[in-house]
């Protein structure tokens, strides 16, 4: 069983490939002439990479507040984003396209009559809050004006496997290879979806993302059911991910803001928690499920509540250029987080107690006095 730890690895590491990343060499430079140095009289400012972040953050809050207006026939509020310096005409016409879910798109043309401006940003950006209608209008990017029957029936699913998880992870053997196959080929299967997604959507979104998703889960399954000296490790694999994601989770826009690094930081704790599972088998099984089990059971309360929670996850692994993913935390949004370690602490000191302490069970394994036969 331990043997098959490298191939575990190996897979771990295809991760990447299915998320989309391409690191490109860097070119080599060609050698500058030698020019006459001069004297510089200001230092060079360092990178403002947390400057740019809340920029594109804001600016992407207020792309939702006008596909919110557009969609729902709010023009008068719906403004013209124009982006271009060059822009100096009297008169420009722009057509703004939105698909606004369900395969309903709407255009928008408006006419600009006075001469074009861009926004300049100059030093530090103002300072913001997205409340009242900025906040309903991310919500409404997200999940739309209601809970769908895709998000009720998403949000049933993973609150069933996230309870059976939190309580009968460890007690079960092969149910939870299953569930654990599930859950992570269909993660991978909705993650290469969303990266491939054209612009305009795909024809009947919520039924390709459901339907091949829990096609291919129910495939994988199957296939960890009776692959269980691999799929052992994936217990701790798959957990490493979502733990991964729960992490990165506590600030806006993630704690890990360069996108090369959140995939190897999420890969690494698949890998970690894979090996943890190879010296520490029980132990890590118990944690690993019970992490899984709240997690899953709060991602898929989310669906019902709508805190944002689910923003964490489609902003790391969503790389599509036609979606404009954000993530901004309020107090709704802490409150998931907080009870995702209270109901891990809780099913990890249940999981032990019923298991270890009650049952004397090893994680797969029966074990059983032997009753001595009387003479």
């Amino acid at each position: 069983m331990k043997s098959c730890f490298p191939m575990l690895v190996l897979v771990m590491m295809g991760i990447l490939i299915v998320h989309g990343y391409v690191i490109q060499p860097t070119p080599t430079p060609s050698t500058p002439q030698k020019q006459q140095q001069q004297p510089q009289l200001y230092p060079t400012e360092a990178p403002q990479h947390r400057r740019l972040v809340k920029r594109e953050l804001q600016q992407t809050l207020e792309l939702y507040q006008d596909w919110h207006d557009i969609c729902n026939d709010d023009d008068s509020n719906a403004k013209v984003n124009v982006v271009n310096p060059s822009l100096q005409q009297l008169w420009q016409t722009i057509t703004t396209t939105v698909n606004c879910g369900n395969g309903y798109i709407k255009t928008k043309t408006t006419t600009i009559t006075a001469t074009a401006t861009a926004t300049v940003y100059t030093g530090n950006p103002a300072p913001y809050q997205c409340v009242d209608k900025c906040w309903s209008d991310y919500l409404w990017y997200t999940y739309g004006s209601s809970i769908s029957v895709a998000q009720g029936f998403t949000g049933i699913v993973l609150i069933i496997i996230g309870l059976y998880l939190g309580l009968f992870g460890y007690r079960f053997f092969r149910p939870t290879m299953g569930l654990v196959g599930f859950i992570f080929i269909a993660s991978m299967t909705w993650i290469g979806l969303a990266n491939n997604e054209p612009a305009m959507g795909y024809p009947h979104p919520e039924i390709v993302y459901i339907c091949v998703s829990i096609g291919l889960g129910i495939i994988g399954a199957i296939a960890f059911m009776f692959m269980f000296n691999v799929a052992l490790y994936f217990v701790g694999a798959v957990a490493g991910l979502f733990l991964a994601v729960f992490i990165m989770s506590w600030r806006e826009s993630l704690v890990i803001q360069v996108k090369v690094a959140r995939i190897c930081f999420t890969v690494g704790m698949g890998v970690v928690l894979a090996f943890a599972v190879y010296l520490l088998e029980c132990y890590i099984v118990i944690l690993s499920t019970a992490f899984l089990g709240a997690y899953l059971f709060i991602m898929g309360l989310d669906f019902f509540a709508h805190t944002g929670f689910v923003n964490a996850w489609r902003l790391l692994f969503d790389s599509n250029p036609n979606h404009y993913n954000a993530y901004i935390i309020e107090t709704p949004t802490y409150v998931m987080l907080a009870f995702v370690i209270l109901l891990c602490i809780i099913s990890a000191i249940w999981q032990y107690y019923w298991n270890i302490v009650k049952l004397k069970r090893r994680f797969g394994v029966n074990v059983t006095e032997k009753k001595s036969e009387k003479e």
